[in-house]
């Protein structure tokens, strides 16, 4: 949910898309990202008890992650989790889900949006595809019990940041992102390939769910699927 939402998916480095396996693994993942995301509690900042999260930055903004989700739809997309306004006039929106597995030629730009892109893939080489398949650097999340499948993601996709069991939301370059960004003669003299990580060996449960996340059971059950099978995966990408 951080990884996705956090500030109203206001940042660079919140996901833009979820990359889980096919088969009954990825669709006990998919059925607790659906009951996680209903619990999502988006209110101004002013209430109480305290949101996650709020507006987006104005309603025009608002209006153009609604025309996005009608976009994906008409190519293909399936409804997950509806993205709608929340409120007339406002830029409260609720997170949604689409599935645009079946969208041909998805755009490869930026929504600074709470739309999370949920794709299905076949095997593990396909996600490793998929989410290298952007002209911008990008940020990946796995979750997996496989240390084997990390050091692979690890190694073979072009990501700046690589995060194990952790959310996203950090600093990722390459690509025409960061410093990688195509500039004047000199950028070879200060740009480098970067790449930072945070590294958990073992999904564990949070102590505390972040304020305005609720229904700890679900949240418990993501541990159970990734530890139920020798190699589930799920992988979060961003354009950064």
């Amino acid at each position: 949910m951080p990884s996705a939402f956090l500030t109203a998916s206001q940042r660079c480095t919140c996901a833009r898309r979820l990359i889980v396996s096919a088969g009954p693994t990825g669709d006990a993942f998919v059925t607790v990202l659906v009951r996680l995301s209903a619990t999502i509690r988006v209110r101004p900042f002013t209430d109480t008890p305290e949101p996650f999260m709020g507006p987006v930055v104005s309603v025009a903004a608002a209006t153009q992650v609604l025309a996005a989700h009608a976009t994906l739809l008409a190519r293909g997309g399936t409804t997950v989790v509806p993205t709608v306004s929340l409120r007339p006039y406002t830029g409260l929106l609720a997170p949604g889900v689409i599935d645009v597995t079946a969208v041909r030629e998805r755009a490869d730009e930026e929504m600074f949006s709470p739309l999370l892109q949920l794709i299905r893939v076949p095997d593990f080489a396909a996600a490793l595809g998929e989410a290298d398949a952007t002209r911008y650097g990008l940020a990946g999340g796995l979750i997996a019990d496989a240390l084997a499948l990390y050091a692979r993601f690890r190694d073979e996709v072009r990501a700046g940041l690589i995060n194990w069991s952790q959310r996203l939301t950090g600093a990722s370059v390459g690509g025409q992102s960061g410093n990688h960004r195509p500039a004047a003669f000199f950028a070879a003299d200060y740009g480098a390939y970067l790449v930072a990580s945070i590294e958990v060996p073992e999904l564990k449960l949070p102590v505390t769910l972040p304020s305005g996340l609720s229904a700890l059971e679900p949240h418990a059950k993501i541990a159970m699927v990734a530890k139920s099978n020798p190699l589930p995966f799920a992988l979060c990408a961003t354009f950064a």
